[in-house]
């Protein structure tokens, strides 16, 4: 393949992807060729003596060759080999380069949007962990193949479906970090269990340490794996729960607010009321009026 690059216009509104490719391309550095090849914009070229800060994420896969790679989020100069991912972030120093008796081939795709952002928060892209030596080699080149055909073809035209296939990268980093930091199939299949007792019992007060007992897990075990896991606490995924039954009866019965509270264990209806108004963001019965309403 030959090499490209291609950048395309930053969206001002939120894509409903969640995020948006902004760049992409493919580069073939020979041994012994300067590093990095020209004409790229003037925001996003750099030298290794210098460095380089962006204001987007990129994901780099280097396919062949070797190089170095150093970010301000860990010190030293890191070794890349064949299969390694660097991920680089906004507002984080970097550089990297192939070694020159090698070169390298790289791979990358540019986005920004609040998908990467809520998986920075979650730590399955963190910048501490901005290199990473894949087992997903296949899976990646796939998508980077996918990636450059559409890219080549019509990049701007095709800017929602270089998105897309954004997030299914992110989502193999994910997977890939998981691996990482030592997600079993036990321990997946203990968080999946734990999804299960709570849609089954979050009409119950939650009892953490028995839950984790009943699991046959110890409680910070279990509490650390599901919020690496899932993103967010055990606890907030129980209220979550309750507040998804709460709108289930409200659309679909004609129940009243307080006899939903009782149903689903609240203290009172005004406690009800207050935690659905948190996470939805009006009160029930504002919400179930306004959902009731058919076209005509």
């Amino acid at each position: 393949m030959k090499n490209y690059f291609v950048y395309l216009p930053k969206q001002t509104g939120s894509s409903i992807w969640g995020c948006v490719t902004t760049a992409a391309g493919f580069t073939n550095i020979l041994p012994n060729k300067p590093y990095p090849p020209g004409q790229h914009p003037l925001d996003h070229y750099f030298n290794w003596n210098k460095g380089r800060v962006l204001q987007s994420y990129q994901i780099i896969l280097i396919s062949a060759g070797t190089g170095m790679f150093e970010c301000a989020a860990f010190p030293g100069i890191q070794s890349v080999e064949p299969g390694t991912i660097m991920v680089l972030f906004p507002g984080i120093w970097h550089r990297y380069r192939p070694r020159p008796e090698t070169g390298w081939v790289e791979h990358w795709i540019e986005c920004q949007g609040p998908v990467f952002d809520a998986a920075e928060r979650a730590g399955l892209i963190q910048p501490r962990h901005s290199l990473s030596k894949t087992g997903l080699i296949h899976d990646l080149s796939d998508c980077f193949e996918r990636c450059h055909s559409l890219a080549r073809l019509d990049a701007m035209a095709n800017q929602d479906l270089l998105s897309t296939l954004a997030l299914h990268l992110l989502a193999l980093l994910g997977h890939l970090r998981r691996g990482e930091r030592g997600f079993t199939k036990a321990i997946d299949d203990v968080v999946q269990r734990a999804h299960a007792l709570i849609a089954l019992r979050c009409q119950e007060p939650l009892d953490l340490p028995a839950l984790a007992a009943e699991l046959g897990v110890g409680y910070s075990n279990l509490r650390h794996s599901f919020i690496s896991r899932v993103g967010i606490s055990l606890r907030q995924h129980y209220l979550n729960t309750r507040i998804q039954k709460a709108q289930d009866l409200l659309i679909n019965t004609a129940k009243s607010v307080k006899e939903v509270a009782e149903i689903l264990g609240f203290e009172s209806a005004s406690h009800f009321s207050k935690q659905f108004k948190t996470r939805i963001g009006s009160s029930p019965n504002y919400w179930r009026d306004n959902r009731a309403k058919r076209p005509r």
